[in-house]
């Protein structure tokens, strides 16, 4: 999963959830949409927009988060661990799970932090640079609500297929 939010050069505001990717590791699901903001004033930043892609009109007919959220649990078994990247994310979607049905209804883990602490880096890693250290591909564009997500498949799988060769090329490329 990962998620896009609201933000401008100098803040992210975690509390506004403006895109979400969710996609299944055997290709049978996908929920991707852009998210109205709760706050009917809301404002994209040109920030925003570079970063993203995303502009306020592209927001203004989309559904809210409440409107998505029950297509996701029903697609989300119980046993199913969603992955995401960084803790904006972890923390995000654990509040608006909390907001709209009073409990987290999923398992989420931050493969970022687990990631960081099995190639034993002091740092969490962006996902852009880990992918590309681990992969020779140019297409996908950060930021990108589904190429982050794409790119966050691609390091789990790699991850799990050979975790000792990952850690070699992460830190060798990655100092």
């Amino acid at each position: 999963m990962d998620l896009e939010f609201l933000c401008d050069a100098y803040h992210v505001d975690e509390e506004t959830i403006i895109a979400i990717c969710v996609l299944s590791q055997d290709n049978q699901f996908e929920l991707t949409s852009l998210i109205h903001p709760d706050d009917e004033d809301f404002e994209v930043s040109e920030y925003c927009t570079e970063l993203t892609g995303i502009a306020k009109a592209d927001l203004l007919e989309m559904p809210y988060f409440e409107d998505i959220y029950d297509e996701l649990i029903d697609n989300i078994a119980a046993e199913d661990e969603i992955l995401v990247w960084g803790n904006s994310d972890l923390e995000a979607i654990y509040k608006a799970s909390i907001n709209i049905a009073g409990e987290l209804e999923f398992n989420i883990i931050d493969f970022q932090d687990e990631f960081r602490e099995y190639c034993g880096l002091g740092f969490r890693p962006g996902l852009k640079k880990v992918f590309d250290a681990l992969t020779q591909d140019a297409e996908l564009v950060h930021h990108d609500v589904r190429s982050d997500t794409v790119m966050l498949k691609e390091i789990h799988r790699l991850f799990h297929e050979d975790k000792k060769g990952v850690m070699r090329k992460v830190k060798n490329r990655l100092k």
